[in-house]
């Protein structure tokens, strides 16, 4: 979290269910668990990454569409995770 929280273009928020980033007024990012952060990418976003997404035992679909659930157990997931957020951002910055 401490290398989200130094990106520019994030901006941090507790919510009930936790901590969340958000670009704008929309939330992009929310830790859920101990593990496991959701990222709003976007459906189109979803769609262009789906062939490397499916293979990836580490993210899975979330049940609204425009988001995927990462499960961050190693060093190498959270590169995922940060590479995504990066795709996320994109999605949502005009």
């Amino acid at each position: 979290m401490a290398e989200l929280r130094s990106w520019p273009a994030l901006a941090l928020s507790d919510t009930r269910r936790g901590v969340a980033f958000t670009v704008g007024r929309t939330k992009i990012v929310r830790v859920t668990g101990e593990d496991e952060v959701r990222l709003r990418l976007t459906a189109p976003a979803i769609n262009r990454l789906q062939p490397h997404l499916r293979d990836c035992d580490q993210v899975e679909s979330c049940a609204d569409r425009a988001w995927v659930a990462v499960h961050v157990d190693a060093e190498l997931d959270l590169d995922l995770l940060l590479a995504l957020t990066s795709v996320a951002i994109k999605a949502h910055t005009p």
